[in-house]
């Protein structure tokens, strides 16, 4: 593959030409410079041709983590599925490792259910929750907070955010934008629980799928990762019989 080479410029008339062109500019000089480019004032442009770090997954004997190849830490995971697939079931058995694993605390943002069905999420496959802490829709006075509050009472040294779902904290799409765009300036490790439609596909605007970093789907036999941005996609891995009879959620 040749490499690429920026154009020249004649410094007597200014005229550009391709570098395989002869040596003359058609004004009769033989002086060429290269053609300055500035991008414009505060954009950054960086060159890809040197050493990066990877994204670099690490391994939980969940099985949503091996559908997804492993996590990387601090990236968004959108996991979806009808009723009853098993989508809350599976993030709890990923938060409590993640959060075992660091040695830290996961946050759990319930919009859908109440402390002692939560628990029975992380029983269903032998999970501990002793790690995991409850954030509610109510505060103790009674009255019902949004998104936006409880993603404040998240310390900046959580191990794992688990938000389900998605629905039921941002009802309209303009906040489930918003919400996903917040949860993206976090730095923090974030599952993101999501309805399908009756078409059986995410629900809301098909944006959401690309406010996040992967997209899984879960299904009666199998987990479908559509987009992963550290694993080879789309990839399809069988459920573990277990979880296919107990899951829910």
């Amino acid at each position: 593959m040749k490499k690429y080479l920026p154009p020249l410029r004649c410094v007597i008339c200014h005229r550009r030409r391709p570098r395989i062109c002869g040596g003359f500019c058609s004004c009769g000089a033989s002086s060429w410079e290269l053609e300055p480019h500035e991008p414009p004032a505060g954009i950054v442009v960086d060159s890809l041709d040197v050493s990066f770090e990877r994204l670099r997954p690490m391994k939980f004997s969940s099985v949503l983590s091996e559908a997804l190849g492993g996590v990387v830490l601090g990236l968004k995971i959108l996991v979806g599925g009808s009723p009853g697939a098993g989508k809350s079931t599976l993030c709890a058995e990923l938060a409590s490792q993640i959060a075992e694993e660091l040695d830290g605390e996961g946050y759990w943002l319930d919009g859908e259910q109440n402390k002692t069905l939560v628990q029975e999420l992380f029983q269903r496959t032998g999970s501990s929750s002793s790690r995991i802490k409850l954030v509610g829709r109510r505060q103790k006075a009674g009255a019902k907070i949004g998104w936006r509050e409880a993603l404040q009472a998240i310390p900046s040294y959580a191990a794992v955010v688990i938000i389900d779902s998605l629905q039921r904290w941002a009802t309209s799409v303009a906040e489930q934008t918003l919400l996903l765009e917040q949860l993206s300036a976090m730095p923090h490790t974030v599952l993101v629980v999501s309805h399908f439609n009756k078409a059986g596909q995410f629900a809301g605007r098909i944006g959401n799928e690309y406010d996040v970093d992967a997209t899984a789907i879960v299904k009666p036999k199998c987990i479908e990762v559509t987009k992963c941005r550290w694993t080879l996609c789309p990839r399809v891995v069988p459920r573990p019989v277990m979880a296919m009879e107990e899951g829910a959620g």
